[in-house]
């Protein structure tokens, strides 16, 4: 039986389809989660056909805070969990963006709603707000919850293979980078003068 690791990283060259690279794109993701996120949002709690239970609503809203995150896990799990750093802000502002031109476009139309009553011009900085409040503290909160879970269960891990000496080194290559970054910094201020 084949490892499901293998022992050695594959070294040949890297052919992507379109499929395989949108995960890993800022952009896209951020253009698919928010267009899905709204969609979702426009006709499932907005349709004012639909009459809903406190507990249906419920399910409903939290439905699209499941799809938001479920996206958002979908781009953050292609990337190592130091850049995450700078991948949440980002990928958050870019899906508040394509939400708020989504909100933007369906008041023109006026397709957007609010409870049962069609959204208006002047309710769309209202509007926007609340989504980047909302789904803003919603993705970095979740992200800084699943970098904790991952950082620790790679750890345990790591601990239960009896691969402390990896944790270490993984550890100790993470300071030297840091300290490689800050001498080069140094010679650059130095080169400068």
């Amino acid at each position: 039986m084949s490892p499901f690791f293998p022992e050695s990283p594959f070294s040949g060259p890297r052919m992507d389809s379109l499929i395989a690279r949108i995960p890993r794109s800022l952009i896209p993701m951020a253009l698919i989660t928010g267009i899905v996120v709204h969609l979702y949002r426009v006709f499932v709690l907005a349709s004012p056909t639909i009459t809903f239970g406190w507990i249906s609503l419920f399910l409903a809203g939290a439905g699209e805070y499941v799809l938001l995150l479920s996206l958002t896990t979908v781009y953050l799990g292609n990337h190592p969990v130091r850049q995450w750093i700078w991948r949440v802000p980002l990928f958050t502002v870019a899906e508040w963006l394509v939400e708020a031109a989504a909100v933007a476009v369906l008041i023109r139309v006026r397709f957007e709603r609010i409870g049962s009553e069609p959204a208006r011009a002047g309710d769309l900085s209202s509007i926007v707000i609340d989504r980047l409040i909302w789904h803003g503290a919603a993705i970095i909160t979740f992200s800084f919850i699943l970098a904790v879970v991952v950082q620790t269960v790679r750890y345990a891990l790591l601990k239960h293979e009896h691969r402390d000496s990896t944790a270490i080194r993984i550890h100790d290559e993470r300071e030297m980078e840091k300290a490689e970054e800050e001498i080069e910094a140094r010679e650059a201020r130095e080169g400068r003068h």
